[in-house]
């Protein structure tokens, strides 16, 4: 007997196509099923296939035809994580519904980014030049680099990032994916990748600048893609799999995956090894499960452990905006500071400043102490 293995999910939001085995695609509420045009009936015929398919979400159930096969199920140990649209004229409204009164928090910190900088959005859906596209992937590849250094993990993107490079600039083109980008200027500093299938926004790969943490640029992101989300039809958000604080936040519709040995009926030797299969994945999927939390254990004991040490320093407020016009002003902008650019944003997140109005005033190079000073706030930074 033949064995094909399917990443449902994959097949459905990274490649927009569904197995062939499937009929249609039934969804939750009163949503119209998907029909499948590449289905294949097997009624005529003898299936000699035993399909292994796994990761499947519980709001898209695909449909194979009763009468020539036998689905066997498993719950899977991961979880999934979507936002469902319906009802929701905007990101707003979807804030004041999950977070209540912690709503105002996700708005002010949107409201303090755009004070302080000079930000715009924008999603490229359906075109994007080879050129634009190939700054924002670079852009983009640089801001997980350090993301994962500062988190002292691996970043799964990263190691396919060039087949991931080649991929997605059709995909764009073609409206089967879109990227998301927030400007400070003209320097990218969210990116984002997701993918759609019937209205449905898969967030696949996304970075920020971590010089900008203070301003929750996740939060932002996902607030801003909501809004697109909505304002272009879509029926739901989803962010996959990998139990995560902010989809724990931000879901309102949490999800097991499944798992389907689907096999020919009335064959003995189809049902031999379809049972076999059966029995090896769900003596898989516990194995899996006392491997993963024993590894989730070990990654947080050697974060934990982790002797990684940052640039030390200590901040002074300075009570008068006032200084010595003898002090060097520096370009924080220039690589050569670029170790002063996350204080100076702390700076500006809590004085409300625009970064047009900073100054960054070099005391002593020997001794590395500055002074960010605003139009009416200052501060001392001493590295130690």
């Amino acid at each position: 007997m033949k064995k094909t293995r399917i990443d449902y999910f994959f097949e459905l939001f990274e490649k927009t196509i569904i197995p062939k085995i499937f009929s249609r695609v039934e969804c939750l509420k009163k949503e119209e099923p998907i029909i499948n045009p590449d289905y294949e009936d097997n009624r005529g015929s003898t299936p000699k296939t035993i399909y292994s398919i796994f990761f499947i979400p519980d709001y898209l159930k695909p449909i194979s035809n009763k009468d020539s096969f036998k689905v066997k199920k498993i719950t899977q140990f991961f979880k999934g994580y979507a936002i469902f649209l319906e009802g929701f004229t905007s990101a707003d409204a979807y804030i004041k519904y999950r977070f209540k009164s912690n709503a105002k928090g996700i708005r002010r910190k949107i409201n303090r980014l755009e004070s302080c900088f000079n930000i715009s959005y924008k999603t490229y859906y359906g075109t994007i030049k080879q050129e634009e596209y190939n700054f924002l992937m670079n852009a983009l590849e640089k801001m997980l680099v350090k993301r994962f250094q500062q988190r002292n993990d691996e970043s799964q993107s990263l190691l396919r990032w060039e087949y991931y490079k080649k991929m997605y600039f059709s995909l764009i083109n073609e409206k089967r994916a879109s990227m998301f980008v927030v400007y400070d200027n003209n320097k990218p500093i969210v990116v984002s990748l997701n993918h759609h299938f019937y209205k449905r926004l898969f967030s696949a790969i996304s970075s920020y600048d971590i010089d900008y943490a203070k301003f929750s640029l996740g939060s932002l992101e996902i607030y801003k893609k909501l809004d697109w989300c909505i304002a272009n039809n879509h029926i739901s958000y989803e962010m996959g799999m990998g139990d995560l604080t902010y989809k724990r936040e931000w879901s309102n519709h949490i999800y097991n995956f499944e798992h389907q040995i689907i096999f020919p009926k009335n064959n003995s030797a189809a049902a031999f090894y379809g049972n076999l299969e059966y029995i090896k994945s769900f003596i898989k999927e516990l194995i899996f499960k006392i491997a993963y939390v024993r590894y989730k254990k070990y990654k947080a004991k050697r974060k934990k452990n982790d002797n990684t040490i940052g640039l030390k320093y200590e901040t002074f407020p300075i009570e008068k905006a006032e200084y010595s016009k003898e002090y060097p002003v520096v370009d924080f902008n220039n690589d050569d500071y670029a170790f002063l650019r996350n204080i100076i944003f702390d700076f500006l997140y809590s004085s409300i400043e625009n970064v047009s109005d900073i100054k960054v005033l070099e005391v002593s190079k020997k001794e590395k102490t500055y002074i960010i000073a605003g139009k009416s706030k200052m501060q001392k930074v001493v590295f130690c």
